[in-house]
């Protein structure tokens, strides 16, 4: 997720290559190999602090009893005397008269009329008319013509026969009607053969010589016996006009739409030569033209005039549209009401009434009383707490190696003549590979309090815990020549004296770190369910190290404080949903030492070893030859919010969060005495995932900064500037070639730059390591541009018509058909990976995307120029990351700002690097520049 694997690959290879060098390294040369820059600061090591752990999102270590407590229960026994009234009932049989009824049932037979319905189908035919478009695109010269001016001349003037010329001109016809008119010294002197036309026969010959007369110039029409062919030619100038004409629809009704006109003119001044007929002589006098007749001829002709040609060229879409006539044939069926009649039977039943007799049986019932005695149990119930302890128990190891091959394939082409190499190659097992190696441990003990209500449902509970926290980590990086090496890289033990240092290699690096800190969680839950807060204070001490030749060092020492406070929702340790505000402080101070000297020696030792500055200090303030030199001291000031979804368990987990970071930077160099004071802004979506050492992390963000930089002394200003940069970083300690490839098409899928960054990954099962890094910077003048457009209403609009282009652009070149739900291809994804499966539904969603997100890009940059212009740094670089959140959100906006943004600089104000590499694939570089062909390519903003 972090670029540190390529910031250690370059600043290694720096060192090693400077120890080549001869003589060995100085320690004002060792500095300048860390001297800071201000212009990318993009880093994610404070997001390792919102790690999915119980130890940080506060869930999970609480154990609720499901049953709840209980409350207390006390018993009473009560007796009551009582007088009662008992009921007794006495029964007697007597004869009862009573009147009964006896159903009596008649049939009788009655017509009846009834309504029924009958289905009656009729049919009817229509017929209409289907209309299709179809294009034709087109490219004609409409017109073209061309003349030459001669100035002077010169050539030979022998003596031909008639039957010679004839020869000659019928051997050449095919070269002699070029359509141009000419000017011989100052007199229109068309082509015999453009007037009369080319050739055919002897007899053709003959007529042209007796029109030509007998001598120059030749007012009837030059008579050419061969073309003319330009020699030479200078001060050529061609220019070329453009225009969009409006459609318009032909006499056949054919409709010219989208028309480009295009009109060159070229002029020069061209050496030419050619024969021609200078004069026919009637050598016998007959009037007639003779094969034996002479015919005095130009030869060797050598012209000098001006040539001008103008063609005019239109290109556009001849638009017919052709009817189809769709007969269609229906038929309906209809129920129809019809009347009749029926018989019936009806029955009709009626009671007849009848008299009788029969026994009845009558109790009667009175009250009688009674005295007796009762008990009672009587239950009192009174509600409690219950407290209990659970205690917080964790622990958590990463021992990750990232291996990548020093085996390189450098691509380094503009970007408007695309790739020349779209496959990255396997890797060489001999060229040298850089390792890392990492040891972490963190753990946390303490314990959380558990309070239960009897009134509460069973499982609620009230949560208040704390638990100290402590952790090491080591990092160790190398490069090593074979594979087999690499794998075997151990990772040394902390060193603990100027000897364990001597054991490195030049360029080796290792950094080891102490962590400690304290957690408060609070909070309800409810059996599995946790809801809470949590605050988390933490402190590291690290100290890196490395190895610059044989007897220079390189100490930087960073002492970090962070505060975390979040809330959370979840279920214990499977899933949990929250969301943190923390800030950062750290300060950084780094060395170079010679250990050559002793007194450098010692210093290191202290410092390092003891953490005793003195000595060090001493040495840079003394006078002579200098063995230890301040490199710089850093501030930072870091504080964001991000809003993270993990799950998992226990070393199997994964997560995706997003937020923002901003953050203050004071940066001291001494070699050269100047201060640096940076404001940055970052917006980033992360992905991370981890099974056991198999860690995977993705990365989406886009980072502003501005900065200046003063002399310490002066004040004088020395650099400012600001810039934005967005980033995709990928890295996964165990991964595939699919699984990298799935990652090449998804940042193509989300620049839409298919072309440039599109690369074939090798199929290898098991590819070790994989990383990809891609870069992309708007430096001052791309972003002041920017921020000049989105001021400008027209310049604003043609910017969001400009990415509805691309799209549109897009559609039409891969095919896409919405009536038959399919596309030609499509390089990025668009429909399936980006929007919905659907054609349609996919261009209607990437319009409004495109949309949206085109406008919220203009409104970001508004708000960047109105911060700029009142000197508010930070609301500054808050708007320009807000404008990256905005250009990720679309591909075809970010090809709108990208071009634009190139064509207002011409190409120099946007850099990128791309970077994909592994265990077991070559290591692809690629750095696109831009350069004018591109600026035509992209349709440039002109206001």
């Amino acid at each position: 997720m972090n670029l540190k694997v390529f910031l250690s690959l370059l600043v290694t290879a720096s060192v090693v290559h400077a120890q080549e060098q001869t003589p060995p390294l100085t320690l004002e040369e060792a500095a300048k190999l860390y001297k800071p820059t201000y212009k990318t600061n993009f880093s994610t090591d404070m997001t390792a602090f919102m790690q999915n752990s119980p130890i940080f999102n506060g869930l999970g270590f609480v154990y609720v009893n499901p049953n709840g407590v209980s409350p207390k229960i006390t018993e009473t026994v009560v007796f009551h005397t009582n007088t009662v009234k008992v009921p007794v009932t006495t029964t007697t049989i007597v004869d009862v008269p009573y009147t009964y009824t006896v159903p009596v049932t008649t049939t009788t037979t009655v017509t009846v009329p009834y309504t029924y319905t009958v289905p009656v189908t009729r049919t009817w035919t229509t017929t209409s008319v289907v209309r299709t478009e179809v294009v034709t695109p087109y490219s004609v010269v409409t017109s073209q013509n061309s003349h030459f001016d001669m100035q002077f001349g010169s050539g030979s003037l022998p003596s031909w026969t008639v039957s010679d010329v004839i020869d000659q001109v019928l051997a050449n016809a095919g070269q002699l009607t070029p359509s141009e008119t000419q000017t011989f010294n100052g007199a229109d002197v068309s082509n015999y053969w453009v007037i009369n036309g080319a050739p055919t026969s002897a007899q053709d010959v003959r007529d042209a010589l007796k029109n030509s007369g007998v001598k120059a110039p030749w007012t009837k029409g030059a008579v050419d016996i061969s073309g003319y062919t330009t020699t030479g030619v200078s001060n050529a100038n061609t220019t070329t006009t453009i225009s969009n004409p409006a459609d318009y629809v032909d006499g056949s009704g054919v409709l010219h739409r989208a028309r480009t006109i295009t009109v060159s003119t070229y002029s020069a001044v061209e050496d030419r030569s050619k024969t021609t007929v200078y004069g026919w002589v009637d050598t016998n006098g007959n009037g007639i033209v003779d094969d034996t007749d002479n015919v005095t001829v130009l030869t060797n002709g050598s012209f000098r005039g001006n040539a001008t040609s103008t063609t005019t060229t239109e290109t556009g879409e001849r638009v017919t549209f052709t009817d189809e006539t769709v007969t269609e044939h229906h038929s309906e069926t209809v129920l129809e009401e019809r009347t009749g009649t029926r018989e019936e039977t009806r029955t009709e039943t009626r009671e007849e009434e009848r008299t009788g007799v029969r026994q009845e049986e009558r109790s009667e019932t009175r009250e009688e009383e009674r005295t007796e005695t009762t008990q009672e149990v009587v239950r009192n119930k009174k509600n409690t707490w219950k407290f209990s302890f659970s205690p917080i128990l964790s622990l958590d190891i990463q021992t990750p190696t990232k291996i990548t091959s020093l085996d390189s394939q450098f691509v380094v082409p503009t970007v408007s003549q695309g790739t020349s190499r779209k496959f990255i190659e396997p890797s060489s097992s001999n060229k040298g590979f850089l390792v890392e190696k990492k040891v972490a441990v963190t753990g946390a003990i303490g314990g959380a309090v558990v309070a239960q209500y009897s009134a509460w449902k069973p499982g609620t509970a009230l949560t208040l815990g704390m638990a100290p926290i402590a952790g090491t980590e080591k990092t160790f990086r190398t490069i090593v020549k074979t594979g087999y090496e690499a794998e075997n890289v151990k990772v040394p033990s902390v060193p603990s004296s100027l000897n364990d240092l001597k054991k490195l290699k030049v360029g080796d690096s290792i950094s080891f770190a102490q962590m400690g800190g304290v957690m408060f969680s609070a909070g309800a839950a409810y059996v599995a369910l946790n809801v809470g807060v949590n605050y988390i204070a933490i402190g590291q001490w690290k100290t890196d190290i490395q190895k610059v030749n044989d007897n220079i060092y390189y100490v930087n020492r960073t002492a970090l404080k962070m505060n975390n406070f979040g809330a959370s929702i979840g279920t214990t340790l499977t899933v949990a949903y929250s969301a943190n505000q923390f800030k950062s402080t750290d300060s950084q101070f780094s060395w170079v030492f010679n250990t050559a000297d002793s007194q450098g020696a010692k210093a290191l030792e202290n410092f390092v070893f003891k953490g005793i500055a003195l000595d060090a200090q001493k040495l840079v303030n003394s006078t002579g030859e200098k063995v230890v030199m301040a490199v710089t001291k850093q501030d930072n000031i870091a504080r964001g919010h991000m809003r993270t979804i993990s799950m998992g368990v226990p070393y199997i987990t994964a997560s995706w969060g997003k937020g923002r970071i901003n953050q203050t930077q004071l940066t001291q160099y001494f070699p050269d005495n100047t201060l640096g004071d940076a404001n940055y802004s970052v917006y980033l979506k992360a992905r991370d995932s981890r099974m056991f050492n198999w860690i995977e992390n993705s990365t989406v963000a886009f980072s502003a900064g501005r900065y200046n930089v003063r002399d310490v002394n002066t004040n004088e200003l020395q650099d400012s500037g600001y810039m934005g940069q967005f980033i995709v970083s990928y890295t996964d300690t165990h991964t595939k070639g699919s699984e990298l490839q799935r990652v090449v098409n998804q940042l193509v899928a989300l620049t839409g730059m298919h072309k440039e960054l599109y690369v074939e990954v090798p199929k290898i099962g098991n590819l070790g390591y994989g990383a990809l890094s891609f870069q992309l910077t708007f430096d001052k003048s791309a972003t002041d541009f920017l921020m000049a457009l989105a001021t400008d209403r027209m310049a604003s609009r043609k910017l969001e018509r400009d990415a509805q282009v691309f799209l549109n652009g897009y559609v039409r070149g891969n095919g896409f058909d919405r009536r038959n739900n399919s596309s030609s291809t499509d390089p990025i994804g668009m429909c399936g990976t980006i929007y919905n499966n659907n054609i349609d539904t996919c261009i209607r969603q990437a319009q409004e995307a495109t949309l949206d997100a085109t406008g919220e890009a203009i409104v970001n940059l508004r708000d960047m120029k109105a911060a700029l212009e009142r000197g508010d740094r930070r609301a500054f670089t808050t708007a320009y990351a807000d404008f990256g959140k905005s250009l990720t959100a679309s591909p075809f906006t970010f090809q709108a700002v990208l071009s634009a943004a190139v064509a207002g600089t011409a190409g120099k104000g946007v850099s990128s690097s791309y970077n994909v590499s592994g265990t077991r694939i070559k290591n692809y570089s690629l750095t696109p520049s831009w350069d004018a062909a591109l600026v035509n390519e992209v349709n440039p903003l002109v206001k």
